[in-house]
């Protein structure tokens, strides 16, 4: 994975900026971006109930790209579905964050955000349908 530093978020703008930074990055370096863009974010600071910010934008390449400058962990992920769009993502968050605690399952690493429909396949971003994983210790 390529991964990119995500800015602050202070509003929409905010976030737009960080997807051309990323976008830029991948140009620069003549990444192949055919997968979409996701969004990292740190598991402590999620359990820390911190202001809600992105970590880190990344996108996938081949196992063989020089550029590659993170690598997900292999193991066991907890994952959600979101299906109401970015607006609301705090509340599929919450059940991921409450699922485990109810199963006393550790979470780590970082949480993943990927889009599986985007404007390309739904109206809006209240349609788009979007996967959060978080690595999580064996129980």
């Amino acid at each position: 994975m390529v991964v990119t530093e995500a800015d602050p978020y202070t509003n929409d703008k905010s976030i737009y900026d960080c997807m051309i930074k990323h976008e830029e990055y991948l140009n620069i370096y003549s990444i192949d971006a055919s997968h979409t863009v996701g969004w990292m974010r740190d598991t402590k600071r999620v359990l820390a109930n911190e202001t809600f910010n992105y970590d880190y934008l990344f996108t996938r390449v081949s196992k063989k790209s020089n550029y590659s400058n993170f690598k997900r962990e292999k193991g066991t992920y907890l994952i959600a579905y979101h299906t109401e769009g970015y607006s609301s993502v705090c509340d599929t968050y919450d059940r991921i964050i409450n699922y485990a605690k109810d199963k006393s399952i550790e979470l780590q690493g970082f949480f993943y955000e990927d889009v599986l429909l985007d404007d390309l396949s739904v109206r809006g971003y209240e349609e788009y349908l979007i996967k959060i994983s978080v690595q999580i210790l064996k129980m």
